[in-house]
């Protein structure tokens, strides 16, 4: 969208996936709106689950998004769109590739296989094989390819029908017996002279198994994604159009990347003028010599294909029907986010006291490199899927530390993963926890809500002042060690308290050098760092030159870095703007970022300081002679100035305590501004609780037995016990594994293909034994869907009771 075409920006703040897991009905929705919109929560995404009864883009599930657009109009909230039932986005469902052969995803299987001489005979991975090399191993260490005496091997390759089946059936009344194969399998068999050898071998093999739908949509297809875009954008437009760009605002896309594609060797051949297919062991063997250049070519052309396939697409409708594309997914370089209107990564998976999991080494993972992007590319903001199975143990404390971690590197957009429509029998083991109104914190969310609303405001309309640009590494290959040496960069940074964003080749072509620096929008930087890759692509190295030339500093950091000697030269390049010395306790898990104004960046400038770690530190702080006022985060605390502490230097230095995950916004004010504030308004006030003597416990709430471990029993036809086991409340596959137990299954026939055994229709009986002293009335509670079959229960051998006997309940989760 262009400046003139853009919508107002979205507040910040909590934008959840809303698990639409279960029967979901109009009058719930409209009471779970309402819920959110009392906590504070800005909007949220409808994001139809595992365990939604509604059909999918049907009449019913559209009446469903009207009714949570209409109650979210309501109460002032964003009803965002998610694009696939469940994830990763692409096949709307299972509809693009049901029927539809031609748009399945394929992926590119490579095995190698060393072999003596003499007779081989060797099944390969089923599917296409595209290439079958073999090497003699060199003489001098008997690891390496002798790659001058490669030899193509593909003649030698033939199918094999590999599993053999008897069956009983016949055609015809005199024989019933028959012999079959099938499993048609790729096998290589040759003979080799006295040696040692190394095939290599590169199959192209359907996707099966794929999470939820088997197979998946090959996004490098552009008419599996045009399929995609009709069968789900088109049909919200057609259903919710008018609300595009106002209460909708945005359609989420989740995870989507692209895999091998049988278009990518003629697409390969045209873009670069000579053959993939017969150099496809280059991409195996970093030994090979033109391994770079292959493995680079196919890097930049499958970036080029899913760009044109399936980001442009995308973007473009969104675009021209009023709404945001945003997102999150694995990245294949930084640029591959400017496509997104609102830039996403997916982060934030640490409980308070971890080491914060928020600059992760790959795009997707890393908040700065979201941050970066929607910086760079002028969006309004990032966005970050934070949370994804902290476990039922997860608190309050874990959603603040982590949302102010994420405004502290930049990503105002927050969306929890997630809140459950229902936590009902298996759906509340859909990664936990639920941050919803089934948790007991629930009411006082809009606490958090408000704080981080309000840090979010003051950090709205300012920039990152970052002095240093770290380039980004994906485009250059980087190995898994190199990876792990730009995480130890990143972490370096932090750690150091130095300022920096994340940069590809084209957002460094796009600003202006002089004067040793590099200036990008707002942004003027002295020190570029080249993380380790394996190649350095044209376009940035002739940047790097030209750069350098001009009296800037780049350090290069090698794949053995010495992190003294770097942190040294970057605290003498690119000194902080902020000075923070611990007087007390271990200041290395303090974090800080620098914010100038947009509008005044001479004038505007703030730090937030964040404590990530579980030991309360005292710190001093200087701000290069500017005076320091405190700016309150909760509505019970007034704005106030740090008392200064010169300590016999010219600059004041300031004190501050901060607790275990503790954090504080500090504005840069005018000296006259610097009077000493009142001592009472902080620190914040400490309450002791003696635990000593009797004390009186209050039940507040009903007493729940968890009944977990039954007593399980399989039974015959004729009623009798079988063999019992103690087993989990789980699925019944799990039982029987977790016990153990002896069963006859059925068996399928198929005729011309082996017979598969399937599980036979089972009896079972359950027992669960306590003792109840409590004299007055006990509900049995059990949770919708956690039986499924034909069943009855009875209580100390009492009259069966079936599902007509239970009501709804308020002793558990509504």
């Amino acid at each position: 969208m262009t400046d003139t075409q853009r919508p107002p920006r979205l507040p910040s703040g909590f934008y959840p996936f809303w698990f639409w897991n279960d029967r979901v009905t109009e009058e719930e929705i409209r009471w779970q709106v309402a819920q959110m919109a009392s906590q504070g929560i800005r909007g949220f995404f409808i994001h139809p689950r595992q365990g939604l009864t509604l059909p999918y883009l049907s009449d019913a599930f559209f009446r469903r998004v009207e009714v949570a657009v209409e109650a979210a109009e309501e109460h002032g909230l964003l009803a965002h769109l998610y694009d696939e039932y469940p994830y990763p986005s692409g096949v709307a469902g299972g509809e693009v590739i049901l029927g539809n052969p031609e748009f399945h995803a394929t992926a590119l299987t490579q095995r190698t296989f060393d072999l003596p001489g003499g007779d081989v005979y060797l099944p390969l991975p089923k599917g296409k094989v595209l290439n079958c090399t073999v090497c003699p191993l060199r003489r001098d260490d008997g690891q390496q390819a002798d790659w001058a005496q490669a030899r193509d091997m593909r003649e030698y390759v033939g199918m094999v029908l590999a599993e053999e089946s008897y069956v009983e059936t016949g055609l015809t009344a005199y024989n019933r017996k028959r012999y079959f194969a099938s499993d048609p399998t790729p096998t290589f068999m040759a003979t080799f002279p006295e040696g040692d050898y190394r095939l290599f071998v590169s199959v192209q093999t359907m996707v099966e198994g794929h999470k939820y739908w088997g197979h998946f949509a090959d996004v490098l297809n552009p008419d599996a994604v045009a399929a995609f875009l009709r069968l789900t954008h088109e049909r919200y437009y057609q259903r919710l159009g008018s609300k595009f760009g106002r209460s909708i605002p945005s359609i989420f896309v989740d995870e989507t990347a692209p895999g091998w594609s049988a278009r990518l060797p003629e697409a390969f051949r045209k873009e670069y003028g000579y053959d993939l297919l017969p150099l496809l062991t280059a991409l195996q063997d970093a030994s090979h010599p033109e391994h770079l250049r292959v493995s680079g070519d196919l890097a930049r052309l499958r970036y080029t294909l899913f760009c044109h396939s399936f980001e442009e697409p995308i973007s473009r409708w969104c675009a021209e029907h009023g709404l945001r594309y945003t997102g999150e997914k694995p990245g294949l370089r930084l640029s591959q986010l400017r496509y997104m209107d609102i830039p996403g990564c997916d982060a934030g998976h640490t409980k308070a006291g971890a080491k914060m999991d928020l600059l992760g080494t790959a795009i997707r993972a890393n908040a700065r490199a979201a941050a970066s992007a929607a910086y760079f590319y002028n969006k309004e903001g990032a966005l970050c899927e934070a949370y994804h199975s902290l476990g039922w143990s997860a608190t309050l404390q874990d959603i603040k530390l982590i949302a102010e971690g994420l405004l502290l590197h930049g990503v105002p957009y927050l969306v929890p993963h997630g809140f459950f429509y229902s936590t009902h029998a298996l759906r509340k083991h859909d990664a936990p926890p639920t941050f919803f109104f089934q948790m007991p914190y629930w009411e006082r969310f809009g606490h958090l809500s408000r704080r981080i609303e309000r840090l979010a405001g003051y950090l709205d309309s300012t920039y990152i002042d970052a002095r240093i640009l770290v380039i980004e590494p994906s485009s250059g290959l980087p190995t898994a060690q190199d990876r792990e040496v730009y995480g130890g960069l990143l972490d370096l940074l932090m750690e150091e308290r130095l300022e920096f964003l994340l940069v590809d080749t084209d957002i460094l072509r796009s600003g202006r050098i002089q004067g040793g620096s590099v200036c990008i929008r707002d942004v003027t930087a002295s020190v570029v760092i080249l993380p380790p890759m394996r190649m350095v692509e044209p376009a940035l190295q002739a940047w790097l030159d030209a750069f350098e030339q001009a009296g800037g500093t780049i350090i290069r950091c090698g794949a053995v870095p010495d992190w003294p000697v770097i942190a040294s030269a970057l605290q003498a390049a690119a000194p902080p703007a902020l000075r923070l010395t611990a007087l007390k306790g271990d200041a290395s898990r303090i974090q800080v970022t620098a914010r100038r104004g947009s509008a005044h960046p001479d004038k505007q400038r703030l730090w937030f300081v964040l404590n990530t770690g579980s030991e309360g530190v005292e710190i001093t702080l200087e701000a290069g002679g500017a005076a320091l006022r405190e700016i309150p985060l909760d509505d019970t605390l007034p704005s106030m100035l740090l008392p200064a502490d010169s300590g016999g230097h010219h600059a004041p230095r300031y004190t501050r305590a901060l607790a275990p995950f503790e954090s504080a916004l500090l504005e840069a004010v005018r000296p006259e501004e610097n009077q000493p504030a009142p001592s009472a308004a902080l620190p914040l006030p400490h309450v002791t609780i003696p635990l000593r003597g009797e004390m009186k416990v209050t039940a507040r709430s009903p007493n729940l037995l968890r009944m977990n471990d039954w007593e399980m029993a399989l039974i015959t036809e004729g009623g009798e016990a079988m063999e019992k086991r103690v087993v989990p409340a789980a699925p019944l596959a799990n039982q029987l594994q977790k016990g153990g137990f002896r069963f006859a299954p059925d068996m399928k026939l198929f005729f011309g293909s082996a017979p598969q055994l399937r599980l036979p229709r089972l009896h079972v009986a359950y027992r669960f034994g306590f003792r109840c002293d409590f004299p007055g009335p006990v509900e049995m509670v059990m949770e919708p869907d956690s039986i499924g079959g034909e069943w009855q229960i009875q209580v100390n051998g009492g009259k069966p009771l079936g599902a007509d006997d239970f009501t709804p309940t308020a002793s558990h989760v509504r």
